[in-house]
């Protein structure tokens, strides 16, 4: 189970040393287009807003590259799987009434691991960044560089984080997420890059990426609600009462699977959906005289969860978009 505690914190500007001058100007450099150096191409394509410690929040950012752009080769380890080393410089700007001015900035080494069967060095796949701050507008400045520094890339995200008022007055889901595996990791204190998984605090989170789903498997989804209100607020632990109608909706709009409400202590929902169909023929007086399980034919489909606080009585909605195939 996730506990609550386990929120990242969010990180600390470092005061010193300064950022070095030629990671400094190639951020400048294409800030204003957003565009800039690429000697491994990679690109920015989404990012996912989760909660942190007090009223910060932690935004992941999401980047697809080649493999052969970042420079994998065999392990020495002899494991037979492919890797890379890249050293990782990230920036935060704060917007400002439009100005762009230095927030913080951060540095570590990502040992990225692929493995060896199958690879191509023409694969794409995914890499993950995520770190907590406060309210605001920013721009993520991410460099990517070869340990000696003769390759080297940049790329900007845009991000902006509500304040507390966003889920004061209504309840706030964040997007949910397809989890393909999930466990609990020793926290990494330092911001850096992952490659086919995201973390939150001590929890390693290993999304479907691609929505889609086999045939019969179960939609097994994570989503976090902010603003529900607390069930006893003098107790020693504190706990919502929460209550999700999970419904797949067909690309007609017309519902075609309905679980039975499922109630959540935390405001953290995490839940295994069987993508099987209750089919019930009747005779003529509704009784029910056949009943025929059947798994969600192939199609696109819309995941809508009916979110209720029973402690504060408000109510929202999450969707999600998955495909059968």
């Amino acid at each position: 189970a996730v506990k609550p505690e386990a929120k990242p914190e969010a990180a600390k500007a470092e005061a010193k040393p300064q950022m070095p001058k030629e990671v400094a100007a190639l951020i400048q450099e294409g800030l204003a287009t957003r565009q800039g150096r690429q000697d491994m191409p990679f690109g920015f394509y989404k990012h996912l807003v989760l909660p942190a410690q007090g009223a910060n929040l932690y935004p992941v950012f999401f980047f697809k590259a080649k493999n052969g752009d970042l420079g994998y080769a065999p392990s020495a380890s002899g494991s037979g799987e492919m890797e890379t080393t890249l050293n990782v410089i990230f920036e935060i700007l704060h917007d400002e009434g439009g100005a762009l001015k230095p927030m913080m900035w951060g540095k570590s080494q990502a040992l990225l691991k692929a493995d060896g069967s199958g690879y191509s060095p023409d694969n794409e796949d995914w890499y993950s960044f995520g770190m907590a701050l406060p309210a605001g507008k920013y721009t993520l400045a991410l460099v990517l560089m070869t340990p000696d520094m003769k390759k080297m890339s940049v790329g900007y995200h845009d991000v902006t984080l509500p304040g507390p008022e966003a889920y004061q007055d209504a309840l706030w889901p964040t997007e949910p997420v397809i989890v393909a595996g999930m466990e609990q990791v020793e926290p990494d204190p330092r911001p850096t890059v992952h490659r086919g998984y995201f973390t939150w605090g001590a929890i390693k989170f290993v999304p479907n990426d691609s929505g889609a789903v086999g045939p019969g498997e179960n939609l097994e989804v994570f989503f976090f609600v902010l603003g529900a209100g607390i069930k006893d607020p003098a107790s020693a632990r504190p706990t919502n009462d929460l209550e999700v109608n999970f419904e797949v909706h067909g690309e007609d709009g017309n519902p075609a699977i309905k679980w039975a409400p499922t109630s959540y202590e935390a405001y953290f929902v995490n839940q295994p959906l069987p993508l099987v169909q209750t089919l019930q023929t009747t005779d003529p007086d509704g009784k029910v005289v056949k009943e025929e399980k059947k798994p969600l034919a192939a199609g696109k489909y819309t995941l809508v969860a009916k979110i209720a606080d029973k402690v504060s009585g408000k109510t929202t909605e999450a969707k999600m978009p998955f495909e059968v195939k």
